[in-house]
């Protein structure tokens, strides 16, 4: 329009009067659109209210109602933000239908408006799919008590993060779907590109799959003395890719999990310590053995470590030098080794005290004296 056309068509009485009849209609759209909202977001409060949000109720909730808090709240929380910006979007429509500007037919609309509804259904298929299948997760870990906390929120989240990336790329599709995008050329891409990420990432996968396993099945915790790997040390980290195992000389070793196939761990149940006390084949075995007795349970007495009394199990090897007798004492886990050196120095001066011999190597030479052949001698 030239300006000679705007000014005539402003001094048109009829065009002014038309135009704040359609500001006025827009004001009345958007007002309304405005108390619909806010009354429908009352509704939806009110029919879905959380019924265990008091702190007083959360300690005598079933398993099942805190289920279905979580989902009144995902549902009511994804309701609201598309009954929000869906009204307003229907009132920009209809405010621009008011000054006759031809956006989008009847047909069209219906026809948008259809795939609305099917997008508003999976996208609250999904967040419904998500929340039932996170508490899941959650009920079935703690149902298991698991006792190493860090271990059980590495898993916890890892299946959780699992979970909400399957369901939405399930849900993207469908809407994908809906929206007549053909999606066999989105999976066939897909397909190839994890094939070629598979290839090219081997040992990636499996450090990361080792990894679960081993957080899955608690082969061992942090703090752990184990031996895998060809390495003997103490776990100070676990992660879904490699561990952290300190050896006892201090060299921290980063061992990636697809590497470990064997695992011999030192901390699980009540562990054994064997001590080995040789004597003198000349000493009386059976006084021996009564020394080591008396010894072993004075020392169950001093130390606390040992769970209960050892026992002298007698002799289990006829050695070249010595009669060698065993000694097990069952022990705290991560003790079994400060107890066998202590019975060994206890059993020593016990030894001592009863004048029993322990053997050590000894080399005996023998001199012989040859004859003098010598003429001097013979005369």
């Amino acid at each position: 329009m030239t300006v000679d056309q705007v000014r005539n068509w402003i001094m048109n009485p009829a065009n002014i009067q038309s135009l704040l009849i359609n500001i006025g209609l827009s004001a009345v759209v958007l007002f309304t659109t405005y108390l619909l909202i806010k009354i429908l977001s009352l509704i939806l409060d009110r029919v879905m209210k959380e019924r265990g949000s008091n702190e007083e109720n959360k300690d005598n909730e079933t398993d099942n109602r805190l289920v279905s808090d979580n989902i009144i709240r995902s549902t009511r929380v994804l309701l609201k933000t598309l009954l929000l910006y869906g009204g307003y979007f229907f009132a920009a429509i209809l405010i621009l239908q008011i000054f006759n500007v031809k956006v989008i037919s009847a047909d069209d609309l219906k026809s948008i408006g259809v795939k609305i509804i099917k997008i508003v259904g999976v996208l609250v298929g999904a967040k419904l799919a998500i929340s039932i299948g996170q508490l899941t997760v959650k009920q079935i870990f703690e149902r298991h008590k698991l006792n190493e906390q860090r271990r059980t929120q590495t898993l916890e989240a890892l299946l959780r993060s699992v979970l909400t990336y399957i369901i939405f790329f399930l849900a993207a599709l469908m809407i994908l779907e809906i929206l007549n995008v053909n999606t066999s050329a989105i999976l066939a891409s897909a397909g190839i590109l994890g094939l070629a990420v598979g290839f090219g990432a081997q040992n990636l996968v499996k450090d990361v799959i080792s990894g679960f396993f081993i957080l899955f099945e608690n082969q061992f915790n942090v703090g752990d003395f184990i031996e895998t790997a060809g390495v003997i040390g103490t776990v100070e980290e676990i992660g879904l890719r490699t561990c952290k195992i300190r050896q006892w000389t201090g060299q921290l070793h980063i061992i990636p999990n697809g590497e470990i196939t064997k695992v011999t761990n030192y901390n699980r149940g009540q562990m054994m310590a064997v001590v080995t006390v040789g004597i003198a084949y000349e000493e009386d075995i059976d006084r021996a053995i009564e020394v080591l007795k008396q010894e072993s349970h004075i020392a169950y007495r001093d130390i606390e470590t040992i769970l209960d009394e050892p026992q002298v199990q007698g002799v289990i090897e006829l050695a070249d030098s010595s009669v060698n007798i065993r000694t097990i004492a069952p022990t705290i886990p991560g003790e079994q080794w400060s107890v066998e050196r202590e019975l060994r120095r206890r059993f020593k001066y016990a030894l001592d005290r009863a004048g029993i011999e322990i053997p050590y190597p000894r080399r005996v030479l023998y001199q012989r004296e040859e004859e003098n052949h010598s003429t001097g001698d013979r005369q």
